[in-house]
């Protein structure tokens, strides 16, 4: 029976999701798309392009996710969102997700809302939000990433006001603060949240590993109602959840060694991407561009002579860098077109399907939370499961799905990883 169902809002933060599952012991399996959702793990989810849609589209990814996996009688349901919560009123909005969460599961009462993911530098207090970057910790609005993020800019750290503005009129959201937890008074505030009236969130404050726990208790208390516990969160409720219903031991890794020439595809705009790709060009990797004018439209003949580039460098065992930008500086980057996610996810899974099929690599890397989940549609993918433990909120996936049966799938939002994640999964380097 399904324990744990989710519903993740990118691919490269749902498989942060199956980490954490796999960590403490638990089988965990992803799908994407429509494809039917497996009976055989502890954790079920669906994951697909949500945080990158608005308007109907949206809904109606958001809608029947929930629906497939409310059939699956979940004791808790997880709707997975970015640690540092990517969304606005009109993409990816998470207050819109919370408004179809209750219309789904009308007697549930208020949802928990909790994005902290401590282990990965993601820390709510008084219900403003804070993330890491470059070892400082900054205000989710003064975060030098996040408050100027292509799509989804954050101009305020205080989630319940994030909140507010993207769930209907009225509908409020209230809060459980970190003295709470010292002064015995958590459970009684939980309870207290879930009986209100009138209120569509809280939000949870947590900067410790056990204040995750804490909210796990109740989740599953909750869960011995009738309907799933619900909640918002990232990867760091999962491992809470994880963490007190498996008594299994982490698995042993393995040692990360590439078969052959790896192909990185990514269109994520991070500084911490750019940072990444250029260590991996710096040492010797094929640093090969996505031409601006394929950004925007179709162009055959440049689409050939592109892919020819990548082939040749495969087949002389060449490692190869494919990107559509590096950085937010990139000159094709800041071009006043917008580059549709679909677009440029589609031309990279394609590609690396592509050069899976003819037998070129089979060790692919793809970055860039927004994208992902239209590249790996495009590489044939439909279900994904952890192969194992890599960098925290990436992990090394497979797919039984032909083209890329049996490789090794690395996906890597924009925002994670070392600076040399590149050449450790190549094996180029020990990867501690």
């Amino acid at each position: 029976m399904t324990s744990i169902g989710f519903l993740g809002d990118d691919l490269t933060g749902a498989g942060d999701v199956l980490a954490q599952a796999h960590r403490h012991g638990l089988e965990a399996a992803m799908v994407i798309g429509d494809g039917p959702l497996p009976r055989d793990a502890d954790v079920v989810g669906i994951a697909g392009p949500i945080r990158s849609l608005g308007g109907e589209p949206f809904a109606e990814l958001v809608s029947s996710g929930l629906a497939r996996l409310a059939a699956l009688e979940p004791d808790v349901l997880l709707y997975k969102v970015c640690s540092t919560f990517d969304s606005s009123p009109e993409i990816g909005s998470i207050g819109r997700g919370i408004s179809l969460l209750h219309r789904q599961f009308g007697d549930h009462g208020p949802i928990a809302v909790a994005p902290a993911q401590p282990g990965f530098g993601r820390f709510t207090a008084f219900s403003d939000h804070y993330a890491a970057h470059a070892g400082t910790v900054h205000r989710l609005d003064r975060h030098p990433v996040m408050s100027v993020h292509p799509s989804t800019p954050m101009h305020d750290a205080d989630l319940r006001r994030v909140l507010a503005a993207q769930l209907e009129a009225g509908e409020q959201v209230r809060e459980i603060h970190l003295p709470a937890y010292d002064d015995g008074t958590f459970a009684q505030a939980w309870a207290e949240r879930r009986r209100e009236t009138g209120t569509a969130a809280f939000v949870v404050d947590a900067t410790r590993e056990e204040h995750l726990d804490a909210i796990a208790r109740e989740l599953l208390q909750d869960a011995a109602g009738s309907g799933p516990a619900l909640v918002v969160g990232s990867g760091g409720i999962m491992g809470a959840l994880a963490r007190l219903t498996s008594n299994a031991a982490p698995p042993e890794p393995p040692e990360h060694r590439a078969s052959g020439p790896v192909l990185a595809v990514s269109a994520s705009a991070s500084a911490v991407t750019a940072g990444q790709l250029r260590d991996a060009i710096e040492h010797g990797w094929a640093d090969v561009a996505l031409p601006s004018t394929m950004l925007h439209g179709d162009d055959a003949g440049l689409a050939a002579e592109w892919e020819s580039r990548v082939a040749e460098a495969l087949a002389a065992g060449q490692d190869v860098v494919v990107h559509s930008t590096r950085g937010p500086g990139d000159a094709r980057f800041v071009d006043d077109r917008p580059v549709a996610p679909a677009h440029v996810g589609s031309l990279i899974g394609g590609l690396a399907a592509r050069m899976a099929e003819e037998g070129l690599t089979r060790d692919i890397a793809i970055f860039g939370g927004d994208t992902s989940s239209h590249a790996l549609i495009a590489m044939g993918v439909r279900e994904l499961r952890v192969a194992h433990q890599f960098v925290t909120a990436g992990p090394v996936l497979r797919s039984p799905d032909p083209p890329v049966a049996g490789c090794r799938l690395l996906l890597k939002g924009g925002q994670v990883g070392p600076v040399d994640i590149l050449r450790r999964f190549a094996g180029q380097i020990p990867h501690a």
